[in-house]
């Protein structure tokens, strides 16, 4: 919510040209808004003409909005070392805060000392969700809540890293038709979205990835690619755009009953042709806190709704507390950490010239 929340908007100067934070942070209170709603044994409310619940429609604008911004850095990337070292660490010390913050707090709140080793592992296991999915159980740990879940929104994030990864391996590998091959994989994602019997691949699975939810969310991520690629025929009206795929968000939903790469493409040009007004620019003055919010929302909400009780005030209490640490981790660490890229990349460089370079006899 994944899911993604990176660096790719550019330094403040840059980013304060359009409103993507504010488009992030709304993500982030649409999934801590429709999780409430589930941890308090309720049904998740729908989006009214989206047919979706809030917490979908907050994970699909996240993918629409991250395989944008990661296809334009792609653009303009020539270091595949600074792209990864970005991608980490936009994601990872994040994720070990949340884990580690989680783990420590829960392991004293319950006194659960006898199981130590399961909180040692929710770390460890949870580090390396990339590869193996996400561990969501501790043992004597939210027994006494509706979900016992430590941390449910984290299962998107492999789906977000594997994705930036094939795109990486697509624009990279494939220049200069780098372009013309994300339209094509998008075309087959999204068929395959539409004509696929969800029931049947949600059983398949690639590593972590449920089939179902690759198509999905593939969709979304590489619907935001194509606008990436369109974007400079479109950018001077990018506010109409925005607009004409909100009517269309709203038409394919009311007028079509199966997923279709229409509903991605269409809300994907929605949340990126808004998205770039600076209607709303002054709000990424205080930083990015949505990758925050979305890590830390919903161990913040078990608590909340453990210690306070009534639905709404601990809905409150969440948000705040939520949002608080949110800019927090942006203001700690997380805009720090994003000035290491070039370092890191340099720093390999420098390694790789020292070690082609000849050796002296004496």
């Amino acid at each position: 919510m994944t899911i993604s929340r990176n660096s790719d908007v550019g330094p403040v100067s840059v980013r304060a040209a359009n409103s993507y934070d504010f488009v992030r942070f709304c993500a982030a209170c649409c999934v801590l808004f429709s999780h409430h709603f589930d941890l308090a044994g309720f049904d998740e409310p729908q989006v009214p003409g989206y047919g979706q619940d809030f917490g979908e429609l907050g994970v699909e604008v996240f993918f629409c909005l991250s395989g944008f911004l990661i296809f334009l850095s792609l653009q303009r990337s020539t270091d595949w070392v600074r792209f990864a070292a970005a991608r980490a660490l936009r994601i990872l010390p994040n994720l070990c805060c949340a884990l580690v913050m989680t783990s420590l707090v829960t392991l004293i709140w319950y006194r659960n000392g006898a199981h130590l080793g399961a909180h040692a592992s929710y770390v460890a296991d949870n580090m390396l969700l990339f590869l193996r999915g996400v561990t969501q159980l501790i043992p004597g740990v939210f027994s006494d809540a509706v979900r016992p879940s430590l941390n449910v929104p984290l299962w998107t994030l492999p789906y977000e890293l594997w994705l930036y990864v094939s795109l990486a391996l697509i624009v990279l590998l494939a220049r200069p038709r780098g372009a013309a091959f994300v339209v094509l994989l998008t075309l087959t994602i999204g068929l395959a979205w539409s004509l696929a019997d969800a029931d049947r691949i949600r059983t398949f699975y690639v590593g972590p990835l449920e089939g179902f939810e690759i198509f999905r969310l593939g969709s979304y991520f590489l619907s935001g690619a194509v606008v990436a690629i369109i974007w400079p025929a479109i950018r001077r009206r990018a506010t109409a755009v925005g607009f004409a795929g909100l009517l269309g968000v709203l038409l394919v939903q009311q007028l079509t009953s199966i997923n279709s790469l229409l509903l991605s493409f269409s809300l994907a040009l929605a949340v990126i042709g808004l998205g770039s007004s600076r209607l709303m620019a002054w709000f990424g003055r205080g930083g990015d806190a949505s990758y925050g919010m979305y890590v830390f929302a919903w161990p913040v909400q078990q608590f909340a709704l453990l210690v306070v009780g009534a639905f709404w005030p601990s809905l409150l209490v969440a948000f705040l507390v939520t949002v608080a640490i949110g800019y927090a981790t942006w203001h700690g660490f997380e805009k720090r950490a994003m000035t290491y890229p070039d370092v890191i990349a340099d720093a390999l460089r420098a390694r790789r010239y020292r070690l082609k370079l000849p050796t002296t006899s004496t």
